[in-house]
């Protein structure tokens, strides 16, 4: 997972929602939060889902 980061960014003011930014090298993704503890969740899940992806496209280049 080297080549996944991530980031959250506070409101700039008062009703605007948290920014969860994602990098990757297929591009750059960004999800709104309402909560710093949900921004935390999405990146969670985000970096989860890389990896258990990852792993399965390692184990089919393993298998060919």
């Amino acid at each position: 997972m080297d080549d996944f980061l991530g980031t959250i960014y506070a409101p700039p003011k008062d009703g605007l929602p948290f920014l969860v930014v994602t990098f990757t090298k297929d591009g750059i993704s960004t999800q709104p939060a309402q909560t710093r503890s949900e921004a935390r969740m999405m990146l969670s899940r985000d970096r989860a889902r890389r990896a258990r992806l990852e792993s399965r496209l390692d184990n089919m280049t393993e298998t060919t």
